[in-house]
């Protein structure tokens, strides 16, 4: 049953991208439960912690608002583009030792890819670069209370895996502080517990402050469980 619009969210510290906000694929994704099929989530505003967020439908996009704060918005939506083979477990676990999260961190408590949470508490998602320098990598086992009653990955963990990876894959074109804008997802498979994963990302260009990178996740057997394209925001001055 899809939730309706007479709703609020609320994000909790757990959840946090920068020390205080969200992380931006976890909020996407908390949103896109309310479009259906494929959305596409543009943040305004670094999203609030421990707050009740308001949900109302806007014509044809869903909007989260703090007070009368524009917050976030959602829309349905298409994803086509080309989607990277990814490699296999032994080369995404080698790619994953050459994190650059593991020399400076940006949002060391980041749900996603911080390197201070521990087993459990976080995704600890740590994409590094792979040998032909054309994607980053790295393994993944979604831990179990990250599923529903049907031993199914919920939704919003989609979304936050698929969001940090794609900063770290323009990384390399310029090493800044970057902020998610805009993240489009296609859930195309359930990621079942226990399945055993690999995130890929990729550059796909730039312009001025704006970077632009692809995220997939992949289980080990090469099967595509779900891709994203996204739209990063540079900060000047490092400053958040």
């Amino acid at each position: 049953m899809e939730p309706t619009t007479d709703a609020s969210i609320r994000i909790d510290q757990m959840f946090c991208g920068p020390p205080n906000s969200g992380n931006g694929g976890y909020v996407c994704g908390q949103l896109a439960k309310y479009i259906t099929g494929i959305a596409e989530v543009s943040l305004r505003q670094p999203p609030p912690l421990n707050v009740d967020l308001r949900v109302e439908k806007s014509g044809d996009t869903v909007q989260l608002l703090q007070n009368d704060l524009l917050i976030a918005e959602a829309k349905s939506a298409r994803l086509v583009m080309d989607v990277p083979t990814p490699p296999g477990p032994s080369t995404a676990e080698l790619a994953s030792q050459s994190y650059a999260g593991f020399k400076k961190h940006y949002f060391p408590g980041c749900f996603v890819c911080g390197t201070k949470r521990k087993e459990g508490d976080g995704l600890r998602i740590f994409t590094g670069p792979t040998p032909n320098g054309q994607l980053v990598a790295a393994p993944w086992t979604p831990q179990d209370n990250l599923f529903d009653r049907r031993d199914e990955l919920h939704s919003e963990f989609y979304w936050a895996a698929l969001d940090c990876p794609g900063a770290y894959a323009v990384h390399e074109k310029k090493n800044s502080m970057k902020v998610l804008g805009r993240l489009t997802v296609k859930i195309d498979r359930p990621v079942t517990k226990g399945e055993k994963l690999i995130v890929i990302g990729w550059d796909m260009g730039s312009d001025g402050r704006k970077f632009y990178s692809g995220t997939a996740i992949y289980n080990e057997e090469g099967t595509l469980k779900a891709s994203g394209k996204a739209i990063w925001i540079e900060i000047p001055g490092n400053t958040f």
